[in-house]
């Protein structure tokens, strides 16, 4: 596979996962919000807007990481080739995002929870599996930019011996 098609393969699905995640966030989460405040469970109805609130600053991290993946995705094919300080930049900021989000996370079911509409399951099952898979997406973000800037350590020496 040519590195040009890997880097539009790549673009591509960033993109699907961008407009995926707008969909999640910016229509999906609202209207099972109104749906839960309207319908289900109308007495936490005071807890919409914050709930609100909280899934798009945990949003805020997911969107902005999509600028240093598209960078990183189109260094793949640019002359001076993948393993640059530049990704290895944009990788730590990568893992510094989605530390970011394991702490969000968490912080916002403490105040839904202090509001009194924290449910069980979202405690015990779904916080400590999205904290996880926040700490491991950032430490493998983190492994691989220290992993990129020692490659671009090495084609800087070798750059200089020819």
């Amino acid at each position: 596979m040519k590195k040009t098609t890997m880097t539009r393969l790549l673009h591509a699905a960033l993109i699907v996962g961008a407009v995926l995640l707008a969909g999640l966030f910016f229509w999906a989460v609202p209207m099972f919000g109104k749906y839960m405040a309207t319908m289900e469970a109308p007495e936490f109805a005071y807890a919409y807007w914050p709930c609100l609130i909280w899934a798009w600053c945990f949003a805020v991290p997911l969107f902005a990481a999509l600028i240093p993946a598209w960078r990183v995705f189109a260094s793949i094919s640019a002359p001076e080739g993948a393993f640059t300080r530049s990704n290895a930049r944009c990788l730590r900021w990568i893992a510094y995002l989605a530390f970011a989000d394991a702490v969000i996370f968490p912080a916002g079911m403490l105040i839904v929870g202090a509001m009194g509409a924290g449910s069980p399951g979202l405690v015990v099952l779904v916080t400590p599996a999205v904290i996880f898979s926040c700490v491991a997406v950032g430490l493998a973000a983190l492994v691989l930019s220290h992993l990129v800037d020692e490659a671009a350590g090495l084609k800087e020496d070798s750059d200089l011996t020819i």
